[in-house]
């Protein structure tokens, strides 16, 4: 073999070599990439839950190295205490209960807010105005809940007074209301329409809770000072990755995959169902989740007649937009 022919094949063997040893240390030397585990509570089955299942269905939750595990809580009643007690790091349910804790000194704060839900005021079919209401029952969750207030409030506007009804406490979140409904024990209930229509449970509608400028703040993202002190990273990915499914939400592109998220969650392939749900929850979605002030301070008045520890309570304390502005910025 020619000299020539002997270096080069030196040349390559020693190339293949390097390869070899730059491609073993990048193996030994890459870190995988770490997801954090993160158990995430909700309260109710609606289609105003979309955002929260699409994050997690969707995978935008893991694209932001989150391991997202949801868990259902028929009532923010119940699922409140497991966050008190570190059981799930965030909980998406009612602000009222929320401000609860937090004016009994647990540090809590709402960093996201869906927008207001659109409750209505909805009666059996053959009660037509409002005098016909009067000394019929009305189904909310508990005394003290916020379909409770929601329904203080649109009684208030179209001209009657709470003892002008009887509320029916049923506890189990709203489809148990509507199965009460459906059953003739109750004459009224202030719910979301896409259960009765997912049902075919016939129904009128007496008031529109949005309409008449009730903005009852939907659902919350609340966690706890010290989660939001320690994590404050994650909580970013977290809001990122909401913000972005969202958004991924919006495009009309993607409807057939957002329905399909919502065919799989409410288990149904009704048509007329999931074009509702499109309408209700997606058409109307506002990516940026920024909790309003205002509608906040609003829903807690209604609590604090009958809690005097809420008078004082400086609402805006706990609350923290920081999380979305820097998503937006960033975007």
């Amino acid at each position: 073999m020619k000299i020539s022919n002997v270096k080069a094949c030196l040349l390559q063997l020693c190339g293949a070599s390097l390869t070899l040893m730059l491609s073993l240390h990048q193996g030994f030397s890459a870190e995988p990439q770490k997801s954090d585990l993160l158990k995430i509570g909700y309260a109710s089955i609606s289609g105003n839950r979309i955002s929260l299942w699409a994050t997690h269905d969707a995978g935008f939750f893991s694209r932001h190295g989150i391991q997202s595990e949801l868990i259902f809580f028929p009532t923010s009643a119940q699922g409140m205490p497991a966050l008190l007690a570190g059981e799930i790091p965030i909980f998406s349910g009612s602000a009222e209960t929320a401000a609860l804790a937090a004016a009994r000194g647990i540090e809590l704060l709402i960093f996201a807010s869906n927008e207001p839900t659109q409750y209505k005021l909805i009666v059996q079919p053959h009660i037509k105005s409002v005098n016909e209401l009067r000394g019929k029952r009305i189904g909310v969750d508990r005394i003290g809940s916020s379909s409770f207030y929601a329904t203080k409030r649109m009684l208030d506007k179209i001209g009657l007074k709470a003892d002008d009804v009887k509320f029916l406490p049923v506890p189990g979140g709203g489809n148990q209301r509507a199965a009460a409904f459906n059953s003739g024990n109750l004459e009224a209930v202030v719910s979301t329409v896409e259960r009765f229509e997912r049902t075919k449970i016939p129904y009128h509608i007496l008031a529109d809770a949005v309409s008449m400028g009730i903005r009852v703040v939907g659902n919350s993202f609340i966690t706890t000072r010290a989660f939001r002190d320690q994590n404050r990273d994650t909580l970013t990915r977290f809001v990122r990755a909401f913000v972005e499914a969202s958004y991924w939400l919006k495009d009309p592109k993607n409807r057939e995959a957002a329905l399909k998220i919502v065919s799989q969650r409410l288990r149904t392939s009704d048509p007329a169902v999931l074009s509702l749900n499109y309408r209700l929850y997606i058409e109307p979605l506002v990516p940026l989740p920024y909790t309003d002030i205002n509608d906040l301070k609003a829903n807690i008045e209604d609590v604090a007649q009958e809690n005097p520890k809420l008078r004082d309570f400086d609402v805006a304390r706990m609350v923290d937009n920081s999380f979305i502005k820097q998503v937006q910025q960033d975007r």
